[in-house]
């Protein structure tokens, strides 16, 4: 999820997370990288159960429309601003966890 400070966050995650592992997982570690995608039903229930989680996740001023192949509108981050981000998102893991392989990232 991004937001405003994201990258000062996910750093010191990163930094924590490199200080307390040991070795052995270091060795084995691979990450997924999936950025949000969000909809309105999901908007919703998330309206209902958690309001304020739901003001981080629904930000039409970063996110776009998108048809899924189920035939569903979602919201995800905007295109040209998704590529970016995810590449400071790997740079900075790559910096703080150089031992850490991506397997995929969408």
């Amino acid at each position: 999820m991004l937001r405003e400070g994201w990258e000062a966050e996910w750093a010191a995650l990163f930094q924590e997370l490199d200080a307390a592992l040991p070795a052995a997982v270091k060795d084995q570690l691979a990450a997924e990288i999936i950025m949000l995608t969000h909809n309105d039903a999901l908007h919703a229930v998330n309206l209902a159960w958690h309001p304020k989680a739901e003001a981080l996740l629904w930000r039409p001023d970063l996110q776009e429309e998108k048809q899924s192949e189920g035939g569903q509108t979602n919201l995800r981050y905007r295109s040209g601003w998704k590529g970016r981000w995810l590449g400071r998102f790997r740079d900075l893991l790559a910096a703080h966890m150089p031992y850490c392989r991506v397997r995929y990232a969408f």
